[in-house]
């Protein structure tokens, strides 16, 4: 079972391989960042309990990522390795929106490691807008710094997700059958895809 956190994990996190020799690990860098956005955990003892192989942990101590025990079937992902550059910044924009419309009790808090600092500040002066404009019946949302919060973003986690990503299909093309009735080429040893 997923353990609730005291509040959300969201931002942008340091991460390291534990797994360094799983081909899905071949060509990242020991140390890199990952997106987070999630009220849940799973601690790297609970996943190897249940026969799951750890292959990266993050900063906080949990996985973000583990497979199956046969170290292939199924990967165990608790960050976002798919989110581009303004993934994480559309979700804030929602919550504020969510705090506006009653929907959320508090303002949501900045990004941890997202926002550079010229960011946060415009940010900040946003959320004073939409506190006064809450004061006022019927009044509107005040429009959201979108554009200029974009040209400031940094995304330093694509290179990694794609090589991930690019290990992963590579390997599922490499192991799967033509026949789509059957999951793994005839040489393909079942419990050992990789045969780690």
């Amino acid at each position: 079972d997923r353990e609730r956190l005291p509040q959300k994990l969201w931002g942008i996190y340091q991460h390291h391989k534990v797994n360094r020799t799983h081909p899905l690990m071949q060509g990242l860098n020991s140390s890199f960042v990952v997106p987070h956005a999630r009220n849940n955990t799973m601690s790297r003892d609970l996943l190897e309990q249940a026969g799951c192989v750890t292959l990266i942990e993050s900063e906080h101590k949990d996985t973000h990522i583990a497979t199956s025990p046969d170290g292939f079937r199924f990967i165990l992902t608790q960050g976002h390795v798919e989110y581009d550059t303004h993934s994480l910044l559309k979700e804030y924009k929602r919550e504020v929106r969510n705090y506006f419309e009653g929907t959320r009790e508090d303002y949501p808090p900045l990004l941890e490691n997202y926002f550079q600092p010229q960011a946060a500040a415009i940010l900040e002066e946003h959320q004073k807008h939409v506190i006064e404009a809450m004061k006022t019946p019927n009044a509107p949302l005040p429009e959201f710094p979108e554009l200029l919060i974009e040209q400031r973003l940094f995304n330093n986690w694509r290179d990694s997700a794609k090589s991930f990503i690019g290990n992963w299909i590579g390997l599922v093309y490499q192991t799967t059958h033509m026949d789509r009735h059957k999951q793994y080429m005839d040489h393909i040893t079942r419990d050992d895809p990789l045969k780690m």
